[in-house]
C-alpha cells in the first residue's frame, strides 16, 4: 500500500463514506482474537491478522453490541504510544514515499467487571466501503477478587525508604490463595507520602497481578546488596564466560527459588523448564526505573516530547557513568578481590575479568522465565542497569502499548525472548540502547535441535511499534543455537536505528534463523549520522546512534564470543521473506544497503564446510538512498522489483553465491 495520506487525517471521511454505500464488499477473511490475559474490569484488547487480499484497506472499523466504536487508527490515537511518532514520521515524508501502515489491535475501555460483550470488526477500503461485519468474539470481563495495596503494609512513596521487604510482603501474601490472574492485584498507586517508591529484586508468583498506576514509580535500588546473587540465575546450561556466569535477579521477576544461583562453577541458576510459572499481568501507566546509569537531562523528539538523554556507556566508562551498574560492578570486584582497595582506575577496563562480570552481574530491568502466559503493558520503562524485559523459556507473552526510553545506555535492550514461543509485540514505543526487539535461541552443542529441554525461539507476532535509535529494528542472535523461526514483523515504522532486520551469529554458534517475514514497514535514515532541522514538532533531531545497514544477515558477529562448545552444524539463514518495504535513507552511512555474508569455508580453526544462506526473498522493496548491496554466498534466492531510486548504474555486488535471481530490479543486475 504506497501514496496513501496518514489514516487519522482521512478518518472522519471515511466513517461519512461508508454509511453510504449501497453494496459492501464481500466479507474479508477476518477474525478478532486477545491476547491471553489482555484483559481487565474495564478493558479489553483486540488484535486481528490481516485478510490476503488487503491492498486497498487503509483502516480497519470496530463494534461492540452492534454500535460502532470507531477506527482503530483514531483508537491508537488514544491508546498506542507510538501513534505520536507515526505520525510525525508521516507528516515529514511529504513525497508520499514511506508504507502507510494499517493498525492491527484496538483498546476497547469503560466497560463494566463480569459482564459478557461482543465484539466484530470491518475492513474499511479506500473508498469508503466497508467489508461485511466479521463473526462475532464474545469477551466476559473479569473481577479482581482481592487487591492489596502495599501502602497497607507499610511502603512509602517518599522516594527514600527500602520498600522491598513490604513489597514482597504484599506479593506473597496475596497470590498465596489466588488461581488465577485476576484472583490477586497488587496495586503501586500514589500515596499521601510520595509516588516513588524504592525497591529491591522483586519475586512474582503464578496467577497474580502487580499494577503501577499511573503517577507511581517503581524504583530499583542503587545498591548491588539489594539484588542478591544467590537470589539469580544463569542464562544458559553452560557458562557463558571464562569468570562466572551467574547473574543477578532482576528488578522484577519470575525465577523459581530451586533454581537460583550457587556457587560459581555450579549450574545451579539455570532453569530450561517451560510453564513453572501461569497468569501474571505486570500492568499499569507508571514507570519501572532500574537505577542503572546516571542521566545527563532529556532531550525533545520528533514528536515533540521529552526523551531520556543518557551519555553512552561502557564497561571502561561505568564506574563513572554507573550507579547501579557501578555499584553491582564493585560487588562483583570485591568477591574476587577482596584486599582491594577501592581504587577503580587500578581496574584494567578492557581486561579478561572486567569484560566477564559486566556482560553478567548488572541487573535487567525485569526477568520473567518459564511463564505461560504472561501479559506485560502500559508501563514507561527507564535506565535498567542491563538488560529492558527478558522472557525466557515462555510461553503466550505479549508486550504491549509500553514505552522504553534507555538510549544510549549500554546493553538496554528493548525487549528479548529467548527460548520463548507465541508470543506478541504491539503498539510499543521502543527508543533503546541495544536492540530494540531481540530473538535467542541459546548457543552451540547445548542447544542444537534434538537436545533434550532445548526449545525454539519461535511463533512472535510483532506490529505497530515504532523503534528508534537501537542497534537494529527486530534482531535475531547471536544466540541461534535452537532457531529462531516463524516470526512476523508488519506494520511497523522504524527511524534512525543502527540496522533495520539484522540476522546475526557465528558459524560456531549452530542452528540459525529461518521462515521470518519481515513486510510492509517504514524505515528511515537507518545506519546514519543525519540530523533532521525543522521537523513538524519544532525541533532539530540528530541521528547519535551506530552507523549501519538496513538489512543484515551475517555470521560474523563479532560480540558473539561467549564460551560454549562449537554447535555440529555451522549457523545459517533461509526462508527469509522481506516484502513491501521503504527506506529513506538521504545521505546514508557508507554501509551496504543489503549486508549478507556467508561462509567460504576457509578458516581453519573450524571444520566446518563453505556455508550459504539460502532462500532470501525480497520483493517490492524500495530504497532513497544510492549506497550499494554486498552479497556473499547466498543460493536459491530472489530480487523482484527491488528499486534504488537515486543509486548509480548498479548498485548490485554478488560474489560466490548461486542460482539468484534478478527481476524487474532498478537499476538492473550487470
Amino acid at each position: 500500500m504506497r501514496k496513501i495520506p496518514m489514516l487519522s487525517s482521512i478518518a472522519c471521511a471515511l466513517l461519512a463514506a461508508s454509511s453510504q454505500a449501497a453494496t459492501p464488499p464481500p466479507a474479508t477473511d477476518l477474525a478478532l482474537s486477545t491476547p491471553a490475559l489482555a484483559q481487565d474490569e474495564k478493558s479489553v484488547v483486540l488484535v486481528w491478522q490481516q485478510p490476503e487480499q488487503r491492498a486497498h484497506i487503509v483502516d480497519y472499523h470496530l463494534y461492540q453490541n452492534g454500535q460502532s466504536l470507531g477506527l482503530a487508527s483514531d483508537n491508537n490515537t488514544l491508546h498506542n504510544p507510538a501513534a505520536p511518532y507515526f505520525k510525525a514520521f508521516y507528516e515529514r515524508d511529504n513525497a508520499h514515499f514511506a508504507y502507510s501502515i494499517r493498525y492491527q489491535n484496538f483498546m476497547v475501555t469503560g466497560l463494566k467487571p463480569a459482564t459478557q460483550y461482543q465484539f466484530q470488526i470491518a475492513a474499511v477500503y479506500d473508498d469508503g466501503q466497508e467489508s461485511q461485519l466479521s463473526a462475532p468474539l464474545q469477551v466476559t470481563t473479569p473481577t479482581y477478587t482481592h487487591t492489596v495495596d502495599i501502602t497497607q503494609l507499610g511502603a512509602k512513596g517518599d522516594g527514600k525508604t527500602l520498600n522491598t521487604k513490604a513489597i514482597q510482603t504484599a506479593i506473597d501474601q496475596c497470590a498465596s490463595q489466588s488461581t488465577n490472574a485476576y484472583g490477586c492485584r497488587v496495586l503501586i498507586a500514589p500515596s499521601d507520602s510520595g509516588a516513588t517508591y524504592v525497591t529491591g529484586a522483586l519475586f512474582l508468583h503464578s496467577n497474580m497481578t502487580l499494577e503501577i498506576a499511573k503517577g507511581a514509580t517503581l524504583k530499583g535500588s542503587p545498591y548491588a546488596k539489594d539484588y542478591p546473587l544467590q537470589q539469580g540465575y544463569q542464562l544458559y546450561s553452560f557458562r557463558t564466560n571464562a569468570t562466572d556466569s551467574r547473574r543477578p535477579p532482576s528488578l522484577l521477576n519470575a525465577l523459581t527459588a530451586d533454581h537460583r544461583n550457587g556457587e560459581n562453577h555450579s549450574q545451579q541458576g539455570y532453569d530450561h523448564r517451560m510453564g513453572t510459572f501461569e497468569n501474571i499481568r505486570i500492568v499499569g501507566a507508571g514507570t519501572l526505573d532500574g537505577s542503572g546509569w546516571l542521566k545527563q537531562g532529556t532531550t525533545r523528539d520528533e514528536a515533540g516530547q521529552e526523551l531520556a538523554y543518557h551519555p553512552p556507556g561502557g564497561r571502561d566508562r561505568v564506574y563513572t557513568l554507573g550507579i547501579l551498574a557501578k555499584d553491582q560492578m564493585i560487588s562483583a570486584y570485591r568477591e574476587y578481590h577482596p584486599n582491594w582497595d577501592g581504587d577503580t582506575s587500578k581496574i584494567e577496563y578492557f581486561g579478561q575479568f572486567n569484560k566477564d562480570i559486566y556482560a553478567n552481574r548488572r541487573s535487567s530491568l525485569a526477568t520473567f522465565r518459564g511463564v505461560n502466559k504472561i501479559y506485560f503493558s502500559g508501563l514507561t520503562l527507564l535506565n535498567p542497569a542491563y538488560h529492558g524485559v527478558m522472557f525466557l523459556d515462555s510461553e503466550q507473552a505479549t508486550m504491549a502499548y509500553t514505552r522504553t526510553e534507555t538510549f544510549d545506555i549500554n546493553n538496554a535492550d528493548g525487549v528479548e525472548f529467548g527460548n520463548s514461543s507465541d508470543f506478541a509485540v504491539f503498539a510499543n514505543f521502543i527508543d533503546s540502547g541495544d536492540d530494540c526487539i531481540n530473538f535467542a535461541a541459546g548457543q552451540g552443542k547445548d542447544y542444537q535441535a534434538g537436545t533434550e529441554g532445548v526449545h525454539s525461539t519461535e511463533r512472535g507476532w510483532v506490529f505497530n511499534n515504532y523503534t528508534r535509535e537501537g542497534h537494529g529494528v527486530l534482531v535475531a542472535g547471536s544466540h541461534t543455537g535452537a532457531w529462531i523461526q516463524d516470526i512476523v514483523a508488519e506494520n511497523n515504522v522504524a527511524f534512525m536505528t543502527d540496522n533495520g532486520l539484522r540476522l546475526k551469529s557465528t558459524l560456531s554458534t549452530g542452528g540459525g534463523v529461518r521462515r521470518i517475514t519481515f513486510r510492509e514497514n517504514a524505515l528511515a535514515d537507518i545506519g546514519s549520522h543525519n540530523t533532521h532541522s525543522a521537523l513538524p514538532s519544532g525541533v532539530d533531531v540528530e541521528n547519535r546512534g551506530g552507523l549501519g545497514s538496513p538489512f543484515v544477515f551475517t555470521l560474523a558477529y563479532k560480540a558473539g564470543d561467549n564460551v560454549f562448545q562449537n554447535a555440529t552444524q555451522a549457523a545459517y539463514f533461509s526462508h527469509i521473506d522481506i516484502d513491501d518495504i521503504t527506506v529513506d535513507n538521504h545521505n546514508p552511512s557508507k554501509k551496504p544497503s543489503i549486508l549478507i555474508d556467508g561462509y567460504d569455508g576457509q578458516d581453519s580453526k573450524v571444520s566446518y564446510p563453505e556455508t550459504w544462506h539460502n532462500h532470501l526473498s525480497f520483493k517490492q522493496v524500495t530504497f532513497y538512498q544510492d549506497q550499494k548491496t554486498r552479497i556473499d554466498h547466498l543460493k536459491d534466492s530472489q530480487f523482484e522489483e527491488v528499486t534504488f531510486l537515486n543509486g548509480d548504474d548498479s548498485p548490485w555486488k554478488l560474489s560466490h553465491s548461486k542460482n539468484v535471481k534478478f527481476v524487474k530490479v532498478s537499476p538492473p543486475y550487470k
